[in-house]
């Protein structure tokens, strides 16, 4: 017993630990979204999928000391960390499902949703394969006149050098994740112009931000890429050529003399799209 217990608090001090690097690793592109969005003061919204908070903090930001956020996320150890290092007045936390919001009809100005609606199978942690019956509890919950912002990291380059390699490795199974062989079109992330016109929101807007990775690169990127390596391609062994497995480990290994992030002209960058509808 006493072993599990060890191993459930470095579970969740690996996840959390995770979640910092990778929020700081957003953090200037997402604030540039956000700031482009043009928020109003002293409004009220949803943050549907806050995780650790970080980006809900910054939503506060955006609608001043009379406006408020609510941010909202199924784990409860996110929330518990949530609470913890988020102490903002203007700043509340829950638990709670995206697929079944407990809140009233019109209740918020906006509602923000960044990488929580993926469709997809539930065993790959996704909240549903079809995105339609939560893009209408979003529509239900924000008032007439009301914003909803769906985002989702839609793209990288970074292997700099080595396009062939990181299309090969795109093709896999951990690159495409969560959709499957046998999805609906329609239900990924790229066709959610489709979803919010179904569910009647109005006004669309579709656009796509990027974000530099540029040498020289701080301690957290550099993590936050070896993470990103390894949540892309790293169970990609069985999926593509020894060659080409040999080449990725090769590039990818912090101990590998030809370690790519070593390299002093060392440029990626990475996509989010966003989706904007009005009720």
């Amino acid at each position: 017993m006493e072993n599990e217990i060890e191993n459930t608090i470095q579970n969740y001090e690996t996840e959390i630990s995770t979640y910092e690097c990778l929020t700081q690793f957003r953090e200037s592109l997402l604030n540039s979204i956000i700031k482009s969005l043009s928020i109003h003061a002293e409004s009220n919204g949803l943050d549907a999928g806050c995780g650790i908070g970080f980006v809900t903090k910054l939503l506060a930001e955006t609608v001043g000391e009379n406006g408020h956020v609510i941010g909202l996320d199924l784990s409860k150890d996110f929330i518990h960390y949530a609470k913890n290092n988020n102490q903002t007045y203007n700043i509340q936390f829950i638990e709670g499902n995206v697929n079944s919001l407990q809140f009233d009809d019109n209740s918020f100005d906006w509602l923000w949703s960044v990488d929580t609606i993926w469709p997809g199978p539930k065993e790959l942690g996704c909240p549903a394969e079809n995105p339609l019956p939560i893009i209408k509890e979003f529509n239900r919950v924000i008032k007439p006149g009301g914003s909803v912002f769906i985002l989702f990291w839609s793209s990288q380059k970074l292997l700099p050098g080595y396009p062939l390699l990181e299309a090969r490795l795109n093709t896999t199974s951990s690159a495409t994740a969560p959709f499957i062989n046998g999805m609906e079109p329609k239900n990924h992330i790229l066709n959610g112009r489709y979803w919010l016109e179904k569910v009647n929101f109005k006004d669309i807007i579709v656009k796509t931000y990027l974000g530099d990775i540029i040498a020289p690169l701080s301690k957290n990127d550099r993590h936050a890429l070896n993470i990103l390596f390894e949540m892309f391609w790293g169970e990609s062994q069985s999926e593509v050529s020894k060659g080409d497995w040999k080449d990725f480990k090769r590039l990818c290994d912090p101990n590998s003399d030809d370690y790519i992030l070593n390299n002093q002209h060392y440029y990626g960058f990475y996509t989010y799209t966003l989706f904007k509808g009005t009720k």
